[in-house]
């Protein structure tokens, strides 16, 4: 049950983000830096699909929140407020992991160039490890090129995804818009069913009164032609 003040949908958004959080904070604390290569690049791109899931459910608690009266909206803002510092955390402790890959990634390749120009005048024992350097560092390249792409595809995903739940939103919007003028037009048919009922009390209340002043005039009439 929702507490005093607060709506059930709301409670529902809190719900969905803690369970949400929780996935996050265990993929980037965890996971992720215990994961490599493709296993790593999947976490990571489950990781940022989460927070941008997380975004939207802030930002439909603030929609939300915007039609709570003034006292639960002073309760809940700051609770809201929290939710979004957590997010943002999250973002950087995840930058700082995927930066530290590109790091890393970059050093092996600044290793192979040092080694193909150590090489490069060396006797032809040496040959063989310049072509080692050179499939590492083309091997870098190609992941390089394969980080991009997952990027990308990830972002087109995100794109597509907020689309359909701002979408879903609206709808949501609109269909909240209806019950109220819903509403309203119950309310008003109510008023009307009462003024009906009042009527039909007045009408019964004047046919009473018809009728018995018709049974008295009868029994004035009896009196006079029957009794005297």
């Amino acid at each position: 049950m929702a507490g005093h003040g607060e709506s059930e949908i709301f409670e529902t958004y809190q719900r969905e983000f803690s369970t949400l959080h929780s996935s996050i904070l265990d993929k980037v604390k965890t996971s992720i830096p215990a994961a490599d290569g493709d296993a790593k690049k999947l976490l990571i791109n489950q990781c940022k699909r989460e927070l941008e899931e997380a975004d939207e459910i802030i930002s439909q608690m603030e929609v939300e929140l915007a039609s709570l009266p003034m006292q639960a909206k002073e309760k809940l803002q700051p609770r809201v407020k929290g939710f979004k510092d957590d997010i943002k955390k999250a973002k950087k402790d995840l930058t700082k992991s995927t930066t530290s890959d590109r790091e890393q990634l970059l050093s092996s390749a600044s290793h192979v160039i040092v080694d193909f120009d150590a090489t490069a005048s060396s006797s032809d024992a040496h040959r063989s490890r310049l072509l080692q350097g050179t499939e590492r560092l083309q091997e870098s390249s190609r992941r390089i090129e394969d980080a991009k792409r997952v990027a990308l595809e990830t972002e087109e995903a995100g794109v597509a995804t907020l689309g359909m739940l701002n979408a879903q939103r609206e709808q949501i919007l609109r269909t909240r818009d209806r019950l109220q003028s819903a509403d309203g037009w119950i309310t008003k048919s109510q008023g009307v069913l009462r003024q009906m009922q009042t009527q039909m009390m007045q009408n019964k209340m004047l046919t009473f009164g018809i009728i018995g002043a018709l049974i008295l005039l009868i029994l004035i009439l009896i009196y006079f032609k029957w009794l005297k």
